[in-house]
């Protein structure tokens, strides 16, 4: 077998070609993941034929320095997995945030080129960090995630005294009931302050599918979880859930079949409605009110109020953040096109 050698020195934060907001200063590492954390998510095939390859994603930048909306941007050679290697590695990155006027700014991004590369001579498949060949899932659709409250709970005590935030990211697999066992920290940034504890303490609450998508089985499968504990959290009333993804929307149907009988009769086509609602259990929306209704009197309030219960988030996000227990905004648009057209689907979150 080729030598199979993960190359850190190519591993890079590259700004986007545009800023949303003219920092005062560009983003920065604070942690980036080692050799032999490279080699453990080494694609399985290629690791087999010895293969070497490149990817580059492109990842936005919370406010507290973890990556989100991570996607591949490229990959060498294709369809040998090296990409979906390199998002495996995301909750690994840590970034410096860009500042404006001093305070850290979110929605900027940055390209992550990654080399994986063999070379001769020949030596064993005993890796750290992992066995040659295992498998790493990403994006994992948790069934149960610790709530806000449970992670506020679990906040180091230290941590919670001084006010002071930080990151941490472990390595588990399934044990093929959904649960997570063998979690090891790997990520614990500020050191000293019981951030890897505290995400470990909180892996229990974590629940799976026992099988992915293709219906093959999760057990002694790997993933890496991101947990972000956010200063902020000790004092704003507003919980900080970062950005949740949908993973239930109304369909089009729904939509069509809920456009106001009202505005149809006004001979009105288009309404946009924004409304304000809690995460309950399992990512659905509850206590909801509208926040805005135009145009008023035609019943698109009533129409997307009545739209809530065929919402769904996340529950856990590629922050390292819970969303139970916080507070979604969600804009609605309505549109009547021609007949047997549906409208189009509410934006993302």
């Amino acid at each position: 077998m080729r030598r199979l050698v993960a190359v850190l020195t190519a591993v890079s934060a590259l700004p986007l070609a545009t800023t949303a907001f003219g920092a005062d200063t560009k983003a920065d590492w604070r942690h980036m993941p080692t050799r032999e954390e490279l080699l453990a998510v080494w694609p399985r095939a290629a690791m087999e034929k010895g293969v070497s390859g490149k990817a580059v994603i492109a990842c936005k930048i919370s406010l507290q320095g973890a990556l989100y909306d991570c996607e591949v941007a490229s990959e060498t050679p294709p369809g040998m997995g090296f990409g979906g290697a390199a998002i495996a590695l995301s909750p690994q990155f840590l970034m410096k945030p860009a500042t404006h006027d001093g305070q850290p700014v979110t929605g900027g991004g940055v390209r992550i080129p990654v080399d994986f590369d063999a070379e001769e001579p020949p030596t064993g498949t005993n890796i750290p960090g992992g066995e040659a060949g295992d498998r790493v899932v990403t994006n994992v659709p948790w069934v149960e995630a610790p709530t806000y409250t449970q992670v506020i709970l679990a906040y180091p005590a230290k941590a919670r005294d001084k006010k002071v935030g930080g990151h941490a990211a472990l390595d588990c697999h399934f044990n093929g009931q959904g649960r997570l066992a063998g979690c090891s920290v790997i990520v614990e940034d500020p050191k000293g302050f019981g951030f890897g504890s505290a995400a470990k303490a909180l892996a229990r609450d974590f629940v799976a599918p026992r099988t992915d998508g293709a219906g093959e089985s999760l057990k002694n499968v790997s993933t890496q979880i991101p947990f972000t504990f956010a200063a902020e959290m000790l004092t704003d009333p507003t919980p900080v859930i970062g950005k949740p993804i949908w993973t239930r929307l109304p369909g089009s149907g729904d939509m069509a079949a809920g456009f106001p009988a009202a505005a149809t009769a006004a001979h009105v086509s288009t309404g946009h409605v924004t409304i304000a609602c809690d995460i309950g259990q399992a990512g659905r929306l509850v206590d909801c009110s509208v926040q805005r209704a135009e145009p008023q009197g035609l019943d698109f309030d009533k129409a997307a109020m009545a739209l809530a219960a065929d919402f769904q988030t996340s529950i856990w996000t590629s922050e390292g953040l819970p969303t139970v227990g916080g507070r979604i905004r969600v804009p609605i648009r309505y549109e009547a096109g021609p007949p047997g057209e549906a409208p189009p689907k509410p934006p993302s979150p």
